[in-house]
């Protein structure tokens, strides 16, 4: 094993692309290991990867600087069929053409985007289909916009979309500008079912668009949803988890009514945390069982805030597991809940502050949840919703098994008693401001976590209340699509040795396999 893993790292190597040439012939030619680094430039191509890198030595793609290599075809851009590959600093522009620009197929196992720029498609930004462990981490997701002019009718195309993914991770990554949703699981409901699904430190956002835009006019709301989850029937429950993440503008759609921030049905274990919930007509949909999918959501929301909103939770359909812990109801809810066929549901409502002339009767309990006023915040109107000094919530809450942090991922309890809504008092820094820098870029394994998987069914979460870095601003692709293999105009830098003897060894299957490079220019 020592002897394959030194065999494998000896066909490592550094190849650049100048400006003008050829990435597919590269992506033809490329082995575990190798990292191809791309000139700044526009390359009008659409890309396909040719083999797989390994668990150790993954194929790495990347722009020579961040955001300064353009990708760009009409319709598919990328496609991945192999595993182990990480594309790094690269724009997709998928010209609005008719395919999702970034086709990520089953076998597109371990697949890393990283500040990447997906953006202008006709159809889904992002496809994915039943790979396991694709991470998308600060990246940017946008403009994917779908009209049938014929129809004159707005039609689905998402930010991202996935099939039977096992361990997605959407990290730190801005999606919005979708005429589908901003992300939706399962559509096809595909056995054996997705699951481990995790959204952490992202916002996902619809506004009005700025101008016409493929199809759309000016000053029109193109889509749906920022979450809304499918499952196959019958199989295992799925997980998932979002949090640290912000979701706003999912109201006056174009012709969708009911449009919510979170959907959540069928047979899901959805779990929220830390997340703000905002400028939306519904802020919480949730569905229980049906004659047609037999297995409802179960949900839970912790430590987080959602304000502005015309109905802040929508329960539907006599969901059995509707868990609401420290909430913040803020400003501007036109009505805090609305049962739809749910006579049988009675969701539990925990340690909530609501902004409003009375309590709900989902949350009569005042023990554990209470009306709150301007002075209970540091500044009602501007939607800080932290505590003041002298709030009545403070120590008024009762602790909850697994609940430990707060909005910001602070450490809940503080004193005497947890305090209700989002935020725990007492975590002033020495500036007397708010301390929210909370940690380091999350990637969704914290040391901190207090376990991995999230069962409402017991009534517990693992909050930990890592909070994420602020996430930024914001085919056919094969051989026959460049010619024949070679001709690349790029420099290739083997990666060095340590031991003589078997570079030896190796160095007749080395020259063969670069012979194709030998066209261009070898660094020195």
């Amino acid at each position: 094993m020592l002897l394959l893993s030194l065999v494998l790292s000896t066909h490592a190597a550094e190849i650049h692309v100048a400006a003008g040439a050829s990435i597919q012939a590269v992506l033809n030619e490329a082995a575990p290991g190798d990292r191809i680094v791309i000139a700044a430039g526009t390359y009008e191509e659409d890309l396909s990867t040719e083999t797989s890198g390994t668990a150790d030595t993954p194929i790495t793609v990347a722009a020579s600087e961040v955001g300064a290599v353009v990708i760009t075809s009409p319709g598919e851009v990328l496609q991945v069929d192999h595993a182990h590959w990480t594309f790094e600093g690269l724009i997709f522009d998928g010209q609005y053409g008719t395919a999702d620009t970034l086709d990520i197929n089953d076998d597109a196992h371990h697949l890393t985007l990283s500040e990447v720029v997906v953006r202008r498609s006709g159809r889904d930004c992002v496809d994915i289909g039943s790979p396991t462990g694709v991470q998308i981490v600060q990246s940017t997701i946008h403009h994917c916009l779908h009209y049938d002019v014929g129809d004159e009718s707005r039609q689905d195309a998402h930010g991202v979309v996935a099939g039977a993914v096992q361990d997605l991770q959407i990290i730190d990554t801005d999606i919005h500008t979708f005429s589908g949703d901003g992300l939706q699981l399962d559509p096809d409901r595909e056995e054996p079912g997705w699951d481990e699904v995790r959204v952490s430190g992202s916002r996902i956002w619809l506004e009005p668009l700025a101008e016409d835009t493929n199809g759309f006019f000016a000053g029109q709301v193109p889509g749906e949803n920022a979450v809304d989850t499918k499952t196959m029937a019958g199989g295992e429950r799925a997980n998932f988890t979002i949090e640290d993440t912000e979701v706003w503008g999912f109201r006056d759609g174009v012709d969708f009514s009911n449009q919510a921030a979170l959907l959540f049905k069928e047979n899901v274990n959805a779990v929220v945390r830390r997340t703000h919930i905002h400028g939306s007509e519904i802020g919480l949909r949730v569905r229980g069982p049906s004659d047609t999918r037999p297995e409802g959501a179960h949900v839970q929301i912790v430590s987080s805030v959602i304000e502005d909103v015309d109905v802040a939770v929508r329960y539907e359909d006599d969901i059995t597991k509707l868990q609401l812990w420290h909430i913040t109801f803020g400003a501007n809810v036109g009505q805090l809940f609305r049962a739809i066929e749910a006579d049988l549901t009675d969701p539990s409502v925990l340690n909530s502050l609501f902004v409003a002339d009375a309590l709900p009767a989902e949350a009569t309990d005042s023990e554990t949840n209470a009306l709150a006023e301007s002075e209970d915040f540091i500044d009602l109107e501007s939607g800080d919703y932290h505590l003041s000094d002298e709030s009545s919530a403070i120590d008024r809450g009762t602790p909850i098994t697994g609940v430990t942090r707060d909005m910001d991922g602070h450490a809940r309890v503080q004193g005497a008693a947890p305090d209700l809504g989002a935020y725990e008092w007492g975590q002033l820094d020495d500036t007397g401001s708010y301390d929210t820098d909370t940690g380091a870029y999350d990637t969704g394994t914290s040391e901190d976590d207090e376990q991995d998987d999230i069962d409402p069914d017991s009534g517990e979460t693992d909050d930990t209340g890592t909070a994420a870095a602020e996430p930024p601003g914001g085919g056919i692709g094969a051989a026959d699509a460049v010619g024949e293999k070679g001709g690349c105009g790029c420099a290739a830098q083997p990666v060095p040795a340590p031991w003589a003897a078997l570079m030896l060894m190796l160095g007749a299957v080395w020259t063969r396999r670069r012979r194709s490079l030998e066209s261009g220019s070898k660094d020195s």
